[in-house]
C-alpha cells in the first residue's frame, strides 16, 4: 500500500499563478484549449526568418499559410526550420504562458518515394528525423487585434485567436534505400500534460477545509524524541489518503489537432566520391594523392557556392593541391559541374624504434550554399563522412606489367557495336604458332582477313590550344562531336550519350613469351629436373631492368559526358590537362564509352603536345 501526503508548499514558478491565483476557471480554459487549439507546420522560404518583422501587422485575417510565402523543394544534406504554430483561443497572459509550458510537441520527417506506374505495391518510405521540442515556454506570440466598440456594435464579435510558434532545426539526411522521385514528408503531434485537466485547480487544493476538526496527528509518538529539541511534530491523518498505483503517464494525454502531414519534393544538389592513388617515384614512399570528385546534379538551376572542404586525419598531413590551379574556395558552380580536388596526404614521422600503424581514418567534411534566392533563400548544406586509408607500400611495386609475367587479359572491343545482330570477329593469330613450317609473309597474307568494322556514324574532332604551354600550366582541348546518323536511318535510334574518358600512356614494354633459359647450373650426381616457371635468376633481371616513368599529363576532366546527341545535331566540351613535365607529351587514348550500350571505342589519333621549358618562356 502507498500514501500520498499532501502539504502546503509557498514555492512556486516564477512568472507562472499559483494554485491560489488560479481560479476554478482555469479547467474550464484548459478543456478549450483541447478543444478549440489547432497545430500547423510550414517551412518558411526565408532563411533565418524574422518572425518579428514578418508578422509586423498582422490582424488575423488571412491564414498563416497565405502570410509566409512556403519552400516547394527542399535538398539533402539541409538543415532547415520547420516553423509550428498553434492556434489557441485568446486567454490572459499568465494563464497562456501556464497552458503552453503543459504542451508537448514532437515531429518527424520521412523519405517517401512516388508511386511507380503499373505498380500496385505501396511506396517506399524511410525515416530521417524524429525528435521532440525542448522547450515550449517561450515562444513568439502575435494576437489577433482588438476591434474597437463602434465595430463590434456593428458586426457580430468574433472569438479572438492567439498565435503560438516555435522554429525547430531538422536535418534531411540521405536514406539508404533507392530513390525515385522523392518527397520529404513532415508529421506533427500535439499532446497536453494531464497534470494540467485532470486535477481541478481550485482554491481549497491542498489545503483543509476551514472548520473541520483535526484527525488523529500521526506523527504524536515522536513528540518524546530528545532528538528533535522539545520540537513535537504534527501529521493529521485527514491528510493521508490511499494511492492506487496508476499506468504510464501517456495514457492519459490528451491529443491536440494537428495538420496531418506536409509533402514537399526534395532533391540531392551534389553527389561526392572520394578515390586515392600513391605516385610512383623513386625511391617508394608512402605518401598518398587523394582525388576528391563533387558532380553537381541538374535539380537546381541557381548558383551554388563551396564554402569549405575539409580532409584531417590524426594519422597524417594533409596539403591542399587546389589553390594554385585556381580552385580556391569559395568556388561558385552551376549545375552538371564536375569538379576534381586533390590533396597530399603524408603519414606523420615515428621515432625508429616505434612501429608506426600503417591504417588510419580520413575524416571529410564538406559545407555549401545553395542560392535559390539570393539575400533570401540560400540553404546550408552540410555533409561529413569517414573513410579508411592505409599508407602501407607496395610488397612489389616493380615486378612488371601483367604482359612481362606472362598472364594475358581476355579481348576486349575496340569498336561500337551499334547493329543489333552481334558480328562474328576473326582474331589474328600468330602464323608462326599455328604453322610453324609455312613462310610468315605468305602464310599472313594469304589467310588474313578484314574485320568488318561498322559505320559508327559519329565523328570526333580534338583541336589543341594555339598558345605555347608550360610546365605547371592548365590547358584544354576542344572536342567537337557530329552525330552524322542521317534522320531516316536513325528514326528508330535513341539520341547517343557518350562518356570520354582520358586514357594514360603506359610504357609499351616488349612480350617475350618464350621464357629465357636458367644461368643456373646443376651440380654433377644431381637429378634432371625440369626449370622453374620463373626462376630468382629471370625475376631479379626483370626487376633490375624494370624503369618507372613518370606522369607527363594528368588530365583534370575525370568523366565528361556528352549527350544526349540526336542525329544530325552536335555538341562541343572540353578536356582540361595538366602538363607535368616538359617535352612531347601525350595521352596513350581517348575513351568514348556508350552509355546505352556500355560498349567503347579507342581513339588514338590525338594531338601531340610540346610543353616547353619555362626558361624558354622568359
Amino acid at each position: 500500500m502507498s500514501i500520498r501526503i499532501t502539504v502546503p508548499s509557498p514555492l512556486t514558478t516564477p512568472g507562472l499563478p499559483t494554485p491560489l491565483q488560479l481560479s476554478i476557471n482555469t479547467t474550464n480554459a484548459a478543456t478549450e484549449l483541447i478543444n478549440n487549439s489547432y497545430l500547423t507546420y510550414l517551412v518558411p522560404s526565408e532563411t533565418n526568418i524574422n518572425l518579428e518583422k514578418a508578422f509586423e501587422g498582422f490582424d488575423g485575417s488571412k491564414p498563416i499559410n497565405e502570410l509566409i510565402e512556403q519552400r516547394d523543394t527542399l535538398f539533402f544534406d539541409e538543415t532547415v526550420d520547420v516553423l509550428l504554430v498553434l492556434k489557441t483561443p485568446w486567454l490572459p497572459r499568465k494563464e497562456l504562458d501556464y497552458h503552453l509550458s503543459r504542451i508537448s510537441i514532437s515531429l518527424e520527417a520521412q523519405v517517401a518515394n512516388s508511386s511507380l506506374p503499373g505498380r500496385e505495391s505501396p511506396s517506399a518510405s524511410e525515416s530521417i528525423f524524429s525528435g521532440r521540442l525542448q522547450e515550449t515556454k517561450n515562444p513568439f506570440i502575435v494576437e489577433d487585434e482588438d476591434k474597437g466598440a463602434e465595430e463590434e456594435e456593428e458586426e457580430e464579435e468574433l472569438p479572438r485567436h492567439v498565435y503560438a510558434m516555435w522554429k525547430m532545426p531538422v536535418l534531411l539526411l540521405r536514406p539508404r534505400m533507392r530513390l525515385h522521385s522523392p518527397s520529404v514528408v513532415f508529421s506533427a503531434s500535439a499532446s497536453l500534460d494531464p497534470d494540467l485537466w485532470t486535477e481541478p485547480i481550485a482554491p481549497d487544493v491542498g489545503y483543509l477545509t476551514s472548520g473541520m476538526p483535526s484527525g488523529l496527528n500521526l506523527l504524536e509518538s515522536f513528540g518524546s524524541d530528545s532528538a528533535l529539541n522539545g520540537v513535537k511534530p504534527r501529521l493529521s491523518a485527514l491528510r493521508v489518503s490511499r494511492v492506487a498505483p496508476v499506468t504510464r503517464q501517456q495514457d492519459f494525454m490528451t491529443r491536440l489537432r494537428t495538420l496531418p502531414q506536409l509533402s514537399i519534393k526534395i532533391f540531392p544538389v551534389l553527389h561526392t566520391r572520394i578515390r586515392f592513388s600513391r605516385p610512383s617515384t623513386i625511391p617508394l614512399s608512402a605518401t598518398i594523392v587523394a582525388l576528391l570528385e563533387i558532380d553537381f546534379t541538374s535539380h537546381f538551376n541557381c548558383e551554388t557556392l563551396l564554402n569549405d572542404i575539409k580532409l584531417s586525419t590524426p594519422s597524417g598531413i594533409v596539403e591542399n593541391l587546389n589553390d594554385a590551379a585556381g580552385l580556391g574556395l569559395p568556388l561558385s558552380c552551376v549545375s552538371h559541374d564536375h569538379i576534381t580536388f586533390l590533396y597530399h596526404i603524408k603519414p606523420k614521422q615515428t621515432e625508429a624504434n616505434i612501429p608506426r600503424d600503417t591504417s588510419g581514418n580520413l575524416e571529410i567534411s564538406i559545407s555549401a550554399a545553395v542560392h535559390v534566392v539570393p539575400g533570401v533563400c540560400t540553404p546550408s548544406l552540410s555533409m561529413s563522412w569517414t573513410t579508411a586509408i592505409d599508407f602501407s607500400l607496395p610488397v612489389n611495386p616493380s615486378f612488371g606489367t601483367a604482359s612481362e609475367s606472362g598472364i594475358q587479359r581476355s579481348h576486349r572491343p575496340t569498336q561500337l557495336s551499334i547493329g543489333s545482330v552481334a558480328q562474328a570477329i576473326n582474331h589474328l593469330k600468330s602464323p608462326s604458332a599455328i604453322r610453324p613450317d609455312a613462310l610468315p609473309s605468305l602464310e599472313a597474307s594469304t589467310n588474313r582477313t578484314e574485320a568488318v568494322v561498322p559505320e559508327l556514324g559519329i565523328t570526333m574532332s580534338f583541336t589543341a590550344p594555339p598558345h605555347p604551354v608550360h610546365p605547371g600550366d592548365i590547358f584544354s582541348w576542344t572536342v567537337y562531336v557530329v552525330n552524322r546518323t542521317s534522320s531516316e536511318r536513325g528514326s528508330n535510334r535513341p539520341p547517343r550519350k557518350l562518356a570520354l574518358v582520358a586514357v594514360p600512356k603506359r610504357r609499351r614494354n616488349e612480350v617475350r613469351p618464350i621464357r629465357p633459359p636458367s644461368s643456373s647450373g646443376r651440380r654433377r650426381g644431381e637429378k634432371e629436373i625440369a626449370d622453374a616457371v620463373l626462376d630468382e635468376n629471370v625475376l631479379h633481371a626483370l626487376q633490375k631492368n624494370a624503369v618507372v616513368e613518370s606522369t607527363e599529363l594528368i588530365c583534370l576532366s575525370a568523366d565528361t559526358r556528352v549527350g544526349p546527341v540526336a542525329p544530325g545535331a552536335c555538341h562541343v566540351t572540353e578536356l582540361q590537362f595538366l602538363a607535368l613535365r616538359e617535352g612531347i607529351v601525350g595521352l596513350d587514348a581517348i575513351r568514348v564509352v556508350d552509355l546505352g550500350s556500355q560498349e567503347h571505342v579507342d581513339i588514338r589519333d590525338l594531338p601531340t603536345m610540346i610543353v616547353e621549358p619555362i626558361a624558354a618562356a622568359a
